[in-house]
């Protein structure tokens, strides 16, 4: 089943970019909005299970959560005119994107920062599991007002920045450190008078790491590295190493990452020694250990259970790497982090995406 609809005013600000989506929102037909005010979008039981969760941390920057799964798979078009970026950060689902040409294959653990001058979008959801996701939206005007607010810099344009295109996308694998952000986003642990301004916090780091990292070629954990690539073996290396993060359970060869990104197995051994200080398969063994501690932490998953979701078949193997690591052994180090762990609960709302 599909949907279109065509956006109108570009020149909307501040409160009317909110007031825009809530108008959206109500020619979509499998969600039901019985007034414009209400932040709680609850999916009609005809089509799906679940919640879409909106919430304005300022006139012009709203914090969306969706988490709910439709029972047949969908596919939404529109159309919009309105400036604006987007950081979406996709926990769980798959999602087939084509944003103004640009075709995107979203799955479980990435992340999207999207400038968005004029947009044409296909967005096909996959009914096979349920979704969450959290999306940062930003209009053009308050953006350029939180830049100019502390010296502005020509490359944060967003003229500059989209040149004669209507949409540029950046994706990428999600860090363990920028999912932690993300889950407490969603688990927000302050008090309800404060969630807006803790909330709003979270969303600024986020979009300043993301933007920091894939505009400036600056990642805080590589201080000064990659100065002596190309750029376009920068983006290319950059791109493998998404590509490890994303498959780590299962990632490609050293010679089939060469061929998915485009560049010798040469200058991409050499390429992850000068940006990340190791080698290929340090890499992907530093992420696994990453996502390891953040499972063992957050997640509060066994040791077995880590250990096969980063890629390790043999619990003794990922037990001996991960003792090599941090020095102790991975039983021990929630009781180490003393880290109380949840399973996600959203604050906004009771219940979630619930099986039919």
């Amino acid at each position: 089943m599909g949907w279109s609809y065509i956006e109108q005013g570009a020149n909307l600000e501040h409160d009317d970019f909110r007031d825009f989506y809530h108008q959206y929102l109500g020619m979509v037909d499998v969600l039901n909005v019985s007034d414009s005010s209400m932040d709680r979008i609850d999916m009609l039981d005809d089509y799906g299970a679940g919640t879409v969760i909106r919430t304005k941390l300022r006139p012009g920057i709203e914090l969306i959560v969706a988490d709910c799964r439709f029972y047949q798979s969908q596919t939404l078009r529109f159309q919009s005119d309105v400036p604006m970026i987007e950081l979406s950060f996709w926990l769980n689902g798959a999602s087939e994107v084509n944003l103004s040409g640009h075709h995107l294959h979203i799955q479980n653990n990435q992340c999207q920062l999207a400038f968005i001058r004029n947009l044409e979008a296909e967005m096909c959801y996959d009914a096979k599991e349920p979704m969450l996701a959290c999306e940062i939206r930003i209009a053009e005007s308050v953006f350029r007002e939180l830049v100019d607010a502390f010296g502005g810099d020509v490359n944060l344009d967003m003229n500059k920045l989209l040149g004669s295109q209507a949409v540029r996308v950046f994706q990428q694998a999600i860090p363990p450190a920028e999912e932690q952000l993300v889950r407490q986003m969603l688990t927000c642990p302050v008090a309800p008078p404060l969630r807006k301004m803790y909330l709003e916090g979270k969303a600024l780091e986020l979009l300043a790491i993301y933007m920091q990292r894939l505009l400036f070629d600056v990642d805080s954990s590589t201080p000064g590295r990659g100065r002596g690539l190309r750029r376009t073996d920068l983006d290319k290396i950059r791109e493998a190493a998404n590509i490890l993060a994303c498959r780590m359970e299962q990632p490609p060869s050293l010679l089939e990452l060469s061929r998915l990104t485009g560049i010798s197995d040469f200058k991409l051994k050499a390429g992850f020694k000068e940006l990340f200080g190791t080698t290929v398969f340090g890499y992907l063994r530093n992420k696994r250990m990453e996502r390891a501690v953040f499972l063992l932490e957050t997640e509060r998953t066994n040791v077995y259970e880590a250990a096969i979701a980063v890629g390790y078949s043999n619990p003794g193997h990922f037990a001996a790497v991960f003792r090599e690591t941090y020095g102790i052994n991975p039983g021990q180090w929630p009781k180490k982090a003393g880290f109380p762990g949840n399973s996600l609960k959203l604050p906004f709302h009771e219940g979630g995406a619930e099986s039919r």
